[in-house]
């Protein structure tokens, strides 16, 4: 499991530790999650039952113990003996298995099930899982990110996630998902699509990249990306902005980051960047952390960072509470935090590590951008926006062109008058 990088534990380390409960290893001897700690015993008996399936659900764990061992760093796992920590194991894992369903689930426990340090492996909750299930509706995995799904786009309408019968979601994958915290990324990422770990916008070494990240401002991006786009820096400063300029924000139909799309200009339609609803509660600050640490962090596999990307294009859109306030009153936000400040201060104590080049969202950025600054399309804008913002500036409009045309027509028959065939003599 990886360790969140130094250089963001620094900035602010209440993000990244659990508050109320230990998953894996990491915090187990934390003292002020000794509450928690002490009821973990009693969500076993919760989960399992009598002590007999106590008994086969320990030896399952002891089966996958080296496996299990393997996925921490050994200057934590070694103070235990095996005994000792598939104990731990199995009490973390029926903990968190007893609090999925319905979506009630504690915020406290949900906040801290989220965090890079605070994981278990996905297998260890998946063999229990299938221990008291026998023969559940749906597999484990779909399961969870169903939950995460509405979870995160708090939508309790969509009943499933739908796969392709013959390509189920560990086969898109390639491989299952580590932990929790993946699998949320990913159904945030690409929704009801998996990503293909094989596709990277690029490949990064993770010196380099750890090299840049302390350094903090050297921009993270391909040589390709570098020479098509000067070093990112983009003019256009947010929402508000981009509206003056005839750039209309819209609620995506696509519930992911999929869902981020710019629509240029045409003559009878604004320019549109349709972007997926967010909703942000207490919790949002500290689960984009730790996604952005994941992404981050030199163990890892994932190197595509796309939650990373999608961070600094909102930090980009959202400066002020006018810009929260035209993103709610578009459906985009759905706020539950109260005040719009608050939404402000959300995007401004997230910190991206000028990762945004490698991001899935360059090529939007950059067509923005030229949109931004294209004469033809700001003429458009500001045309459509004069004349046909209001029907009465239609109708204006209309009335204007109508008296045009007859003074143009009077003024040519005045110079031209109709032959009547006047040379009768």
């Amino acid at each position: 499991m990886q360790m969140v990088p130094l250089l963001m534990k620094e900035e602010n380390k209440e993000s990244y530790e659990p508050k109320v409960v230990s998953f894996g290893p990491y915090h187990h001897e934390d003292e002020k999650l000794k509450f928690v700690e002490d009821f973990k015993p009693t969500a076993v008996q919760m989960f399992i039952g009598d002590d007999r399936n106590e008994v086969e659900c320990m030896a399952a764990i002891l089966g996958e113990i080296e496996y299990a061992r393997s996925c921490y760093l050994e200057e934590f796992t070694c103070r235990y003996t095996d005994i000792q920590f598939a104990q731990i194991m199995l009490r973390d894992a029926c903990l968190i298995l007893n609090y999925f369903g319905p979506t009630d689930i504690d915020n406290s426990i949900r906040r801290d099930m989220y965090l890079l340090e605070n994981q278990i492996p996905f297998r260890i909750l998946e063999i229990l899982f299938g221990l008291k299930y026998i023969t559940p509706r749906q597999s484990f995995i779909k399961e969870m990110e169903l939950y995460s799904f509405r979870m995160f786009f708090n939508d309790d309408k969509i009943g499933t996630i739908d796969y392709d019968d013959e390509q189920g979601a560990n086969d898109d994958l390639g491989k299952k998902p580590l932990h929790l915290l993946e699998i949320f990324r990913r159904v945030i990422v690409t929704g009801r699509d998996h990503i293909d770990p094989s596709h990277d916008c690029c490949n990064i070494n993770v010196n380099y990249m750890l090299s840049c990240l302390k350094k903090n401002g050297h921009k993270f991006c391909c040589k390709d990306d570098e020479n098509e786009y000067r070093h990112g820096l983009y003019v256009f400063r947010s929402v508000t902005d981009l509206k003056s300029k005839g750039i209309y924000s819209k609620a995506s139909e696509i519930k992911s980051l999929k869902g981020v799309r710019f629509n240029p200009t045409r003559f009878c339609r604004s320019a549109e960047l349709k972007l997926p609803v967010l909703y942000v509660d207490m919790y949002t600050k500290v689960i984009f952390k730790n996604m952005i640490a994941y992404e981050f962090s030199p163990y890892a596999y994932i190197i595509h960072k796309s939650v990373t990307g999608y961070v600094s294009f909102m930090k980009l859109l959202v400066i002020t509470k006018e810009d929260v306030k035209e993103m709610r009153e578009n459906k985009i936000i759905i706020n539950s935090l109260g005040s719009d400040d608050d939404v402000v201060q959300v995007y401004k104590d997230l910190n991206t590590y000028d990762a945004e080049h490698i991001s899935d969202f360059l090529t939007d950025k950059m067509n923005i951008e030229k949109h931004y600054h294209s004469k033809m399309m700001t003429w458009i804008a500001e045309f459509r926006t004069t004349y046909f913002n209001n029907p009465w500036s239609i109708l204006a409009l209309v009335a204007f062109l109508f008296i045009l045309c007859l003074d143009i027509a009077q003024t040519y028959y005045a110079a031209n008058p109709p032959n009547n065939g006047g040379d009768a003599n």
